[in-house]
């Protein structure tokens, strides 16, 4: 007879998940806050702290770490969580477009000290996703240890948005809009890409 059964092996796997994205995200988040406050680690980067930022993150981690969430697309189909596997795959894919497709494709953009838009557009996409996923594994970790969220983290997680979607909407808008107008050695496809991608920022897109 298993010592373990499938609902626990189903527990103890979704509350290891939660508990690394939340790490993670909050590793992130207070990395960026802490090089935005004291600067660059060391003198390499002669930038301003917005500008370094893409390096001193590293930036290699946010890409690991927003492409980790695709796990969750898994989780809805599965079964394991009662989310809708599309819903789920759009809002994440959404945020991995930006990742691979911009901020990964065109670093120069994000790393220059003459033209602090591209920093700061990248910042802003940093501390919304890094402040709302912090929100949302902490919510799941409760769920799973309590039945029940943290009523604190229920409430941010509810109200949080107001401040957070408007700012990483934005930001991310802002990144592709840069993209497609400063970024080099792109062809027409790959620049219709983008402008498909800047349009569905207009009327908005929600995220978790």
């Amino acid at each position: 007879m298993a010592l373990i059964n499938e609902t626990t092996k189903k527990w103890i796997y979704l509350i290891t998940y939660n508990c690394i994205s939340f790490l993670l995200w909050t590793w992130l988040t207070f990395r960026t806050v802490r090089v935005l406050v004291f600067g660059p680690d060391t003198d390499e980067y002669d930038d301003a702290a917005a500008g370094s930022l893409y390096r001193q993150l590293p930036f290699p981690l946010l890409a690991f770490t927003q492409t980790l969430a695709f796990l969750e697309v898994a989780h809805a189909a599965l079964g394991l969580v009662g989310a809708s596997a599309a819903t789920t795959a759009l809002q994440i894919g959404g945020k991995n477009l930006v990742v691979w497709t911009v901020m990964a494709r065109f670093p120069e953009l994000f790393i220059t000290a003459a033209d602090e838009s591209g920093p700061m557009g990248f910042l802003g996409c940093v501390l919304a996703w890094g402040f709302s996923e912090m929100i949302r594994y902490a919510f799941f970790v409760g769920q799973l240890l309590r039945g029940e969220p943290f009523g604190w983290v229920k409430w941010l997680r509810y109200n949080a948005f107001l401040v957070l979607y408007p700012v990483g909407l934005f930001s991310e808008a802002w990144v592709v809009y840069l993209a497609l107008a400063q970024g080099e050695d792109i062809g027409p496809v790959y620049k219709g890409y983008l402008f498909l991608g800047l349009l569905t920022y207009l009327p908005g897109k929600l995220h978790s």
